[in-house]
């Protein structure tokens, strides 16, 4: 049964990907694709790199894989981003860079599904997909049934009812309690669905976010995991980064 677990936005933060990873294992999924932002925010971005490297696997660029290649834009970011940035930017190699700069924006998966950071209408532009009108576009260029995305760290599903994108993240409705819901697809309906975050949840829960993928049942499986906040903070505080990123991490924000 082919099960693709489908991450994104790892942000550095190793401590939640290792428990997404064994998750990942335990729910014996057959392949696995990143969405991108491997790096940013947190603590290990070679760590992070170096893992998502040894996997494989399919993946995309997100908009922190990009920023981190041109120091020239760095003073065009917040301070907080700008400090993460630079600290980011000297932990990693030249070959790190280099892998990188090759990420492709956007990958259709064995003809079965697309995968992009943020938009596929300009997915150089980093636009943030929050309602069913900024997902619009995309689905204007979207040729396949199925899409995931990233970038905004909350898990969101939008429909394409033929006329505009509708948003159907009720359906997600108990994963916050339960930990774990199934979306199923509708067959010939396009679907365009952000898995959430891994490494820097911001819909207000703290555990990592990700989804499988069931090519036989066509179903979506978003599913929470508990991680080791607290380490992943210290990570952030010991090697010197803004408080305020180890902060948000507890909250989910």
């Amino acid at each position: 049964m082919p099960r693709t677990a489908v991450i994104s936005d790892i942000h550095a933060n190793l401590h939640a990907l290792s428990a997404v990873i064994e998750d990942v294992q335990a729910e014996q999924c057959t392949d696995i694709v990143c969405l991108g932002d491997v790096v940013g925010y947190n603590a290990y971005p070679r760590e992070c790199l170096d893992y998502i490297r040894s996997l494989n696997c399919p993946v995309v660029k997100g908009n922190h894989d990009e920023e981190v290649l041109h120091e020239e834009h760095y003073t065009r970011m917040n301070p907080v981003a700008r400090q993460a940035m630079e600290w980011t930017r000297a932990q990693l190699s030249d070959e790190d860079l280099t892998w990188l700069s090759r990420l492709q924006y956007q990958r259709i998966v064995r003809s079965q599904f697309t995968m992009v950071h943020s938009g596929l209408d300009q997915p150089k532009a980093w636009n943030y997909i929050f309602n069913a009108n900024d997902a619009t576009g995309s689905f204007q260029k979207q040729f396949s049934m199925l899409c995931f995305h990233g970038h905004t760290h909350a898990p969101k599903v939008f429909v394409w009812d033929g006329h505009r994108a509708v948003d159907y993240s009720y359906l997600l409705e108990g994963l916050d309690e339960n930990g774990v819901v199934e979306v199923p697809l509708t067959p010939s309906v396009k679907h365009f669905i952000n898995v959430g975050s891994v490494g820097q949840p911001r819909d207000g829960d703290p555990r990592a976010c990700y989804a499988i993928y069931d090519s036989d049942a066509q179903t979506v499986l978003f599913k929470r995991v508990e991680y080791d906040v607290t380490g992943a903070q210290q990570a952030i505080l010991s090697v010197g980064l803004p408080e305020y990123l180890a902060e948000r991490l507890e909250k989910g924000m």
